[in-house]
């Protein structure tokens, strides 16, 4: 009951939706570069949590991943080559996921999966056959209410490793890849109240790679700069909106160093933190997130001319919005699009390889559905 209670204090507009959506397809054009296809929705599992995509079968293709709160399992559903998905393979996983992250573990050049479970506050790892197809997981200890993992190679070993944020004690765990799969402890860190989703970046341009996460109870952002061996100085906090939910990294502002965007769901906006080129940060805009309840941000260079704009799902109302951005850290109004209902998570990808970005959204409903929306080309 816990791990309920904590997700629902999380996401408290998401669990209040329950039915799925079926959108027909046509052509939406926002303004400039930005072009979508009204989303396909495609079932993956009751309560559908979180998604990554991977090539999973080595075609070239990126396949998903999802992981479903409620049905305690994660489905593969690979990619057929044009932006649709055969039906879905199920995998048994613990109790609660709530994140999957790719990488291979065991460097045999097959793509894995790390799944974070906050029920039995465990990793499961699901080795890749290469194929599409998984072997039984194997289960590692995670963190008190594992929530969020992400993947880097941390202490430049040329393994694998996994952070992992812990709700309940409100801390990171770095766990150590060894290469054949198999990991070690590499340190325990504290960060704010109700840590969530990681994201990875070099935010000081020193080669090691560091690690920012939202704090949801503690209003803020906490970065952790690496030293490059797994380790991690004491992390500094960024107050940010109400409720952050969710980090993108991306160069807003055209320095050449990353900059974080902070989506927080209360407020119903996004918090920009400017990087001032050592991984210390200062206030930059708030901006509109076009939408009601926002719980997952993207940072993508959606034209491909350098400007990273981002994308962001709001599950109070069923849409996405894009903010494309100046190259300076100027941000126009949102350009939305409709969605499945309740989208708790937005990934961005080249589903069917023509060269413009697309979407996927995870719909946190009874029924469980992720959405694809398929970029094309601009409007002149």
């Amino acid at each position: 009951m816990n791990s309920i209670s904590a997700e629902m204090r999380r996401y408290p507009k998401a669990f209040a939706l329950f039915i799925c959506s079926l959108l027909s397809l046509n052509m939406v054009y926002g303004q400039d570069k930005v072009c979508l296809q009204k989303s396909i929705p495609y079932r993956s599992g009751k309560f559908s949590f979180s998604a990554c995509t991977g090539d999973f079968n080595g075609d070239g293709k990126p396949d998903v991943a999802v992981v479903n709160y409620n049905g305690d399992d994660m489905m593969i559903l690979l990619n057929n080559g044009d932006g649709s998905f055969k039906a879905p393979v199920t995998y048994v996983t613990g109790h609660y996921p709530t994140s999957v992250k790719a990488a291979d573990f065991n460097n045999d050049g097959k793509m894995d999966l790390a799944v974070s479970n906050v029920g039995t506050e465990t990793i499961s790892i699901y080795f890749g056959n290469g194929d599409g197809t998984f072997k039984p997981k194997q289960d590692f200890p995670g963190g008190p209410f594992p929530c969020y993992v992400a993947v880097a190679d941390f202490n430049k070993d040329k393994n694998m490793d996994i952070a992992i944020s812990n709700d309940s004690s409100n801390t990171v765990t770095i766990m150590s890849g060894k290469g054949d799969g198999t990991f070690t402890q590499a340190g325990i860190f504290r960060v704010g109240e109700y840590p969530s989703p990681i994201v990875v970046s070099d935010f000081n341009g020193d080669g090691n790679a560091d690690l920012a996460v939202t704090n949801t109870g503690g209003n803020s952002v906490s970065v952790l700069l690496g030293k490059g061996d797994g380790t991690f100085a004491r992390a500094s906090e960024y107050a940010v909106g109400s409720y952050p939910n969710c980090i993108a990294a991306g160069d807003f502002s055209g320095t050449g160093k990353p900059d974080i965007a902070s989506v927080n769901s209360a407020n119903g906006n996004v918090s920009v933190l400017v990087n001032k080129g050592d991984g210390t940060f200062t206030k930059g805009p708030t901006l509109p997130c076009g939408g009601g309840g926002p719980v997952s941000i993207v940072a993508v260079d959606l034209g491909k001319d350098g400007k990273i704009d981002l994308a962001l799902c709001n599950a109070g109302t069923n849409n996405i919005s894009v903010l494309v951005n100046d190259g300076k850290g100027n941000f126009a109004d949102p350009i939305t699009f409709q969605s499945g209902i309740s989208p708790i998570c937005i990934l961005a990808d080249d589903f069917n390889k023509d060269g413009y970005w697309d979407f996927l959204t995870v719909d946190n409903n009874e029924n469980g559905s992720v959405s694809i929306f398929l970029g094309c080309p601009p409007k002149q």
